[in-house]
């Protein structure tokens, strides 16, 4: 049995490697640490892709509209380990070249389930969001994660009626 310490180096190991699949457009690399039947609930329609194959797919199909030059970062992660699930939170985010470019408007938040299957870690699950305003259903995004910034309620139309 290996250390907590051991196996969140591990699991941050394979999420580094998986950055750099990503970067080089590599959905083969990208996948090759997912169980068969992994679950993505992504950030973008449709709500769920059930299965590596079908992640991998998804990612061949938004890939050929991201710039040619990007970076991927994840940011504020903790990693919890206990036996052989893991779970892995905080922030993704594209740096793009050009800065312009839509796939770098805003940071997601990220959850990913590990599960340790014959003494390797394996992504059973991952789940990407956004906030949304709960007053007009629109995505709030993140650019600055360092800013804890809120939407003014009262502009969707609730009329004094949200205020604590």
């Amino acid at each position: 049995m290996t250390t907590n310490c051991t196996d969140e180096q591990a699991i941050l190991d394979l999420m580094a490697k998986w950055r750099s699949a990503l970067e080089r457009k590599d959905t083969a690399a990208m996948m090759e640490d997912y169980l068969p039947d992994a679950l993505l609930f992504d950030a973008k329609p449709p709500y769920k892709i059930e299965g590596a194959a079908g992640i991998r797919k998804v990612w061949e199909q938004c890939l050929p509209y991201f710039p040619e030059e990007f970076e991927s970062e994840h940011r504020d992660l903790r990693v919890h380990v206990d036996g052989d699930l893991a779970l892995v939170y905080g922030l993704h985010h594209f740096v793009p070249t050009p800065a312009d470019h839509p796939c770098g408007q805003t940071w997601v938040r990220i959850t990913i389930g590990f599960q340790r299957v014959d003494g390797r870690w394996r992504v059973a699950h991952e789940h990407a969001s956004l906030p949304f305003n709960p007053m007009n259903g629109q995505a709030w995004f993140i650019p600055n994660p360092n800013e804890l910034t809120l939407p003014d309620y009262t502009a969707g139309g609730c009329e004094g009626e949200c205020e604590s």
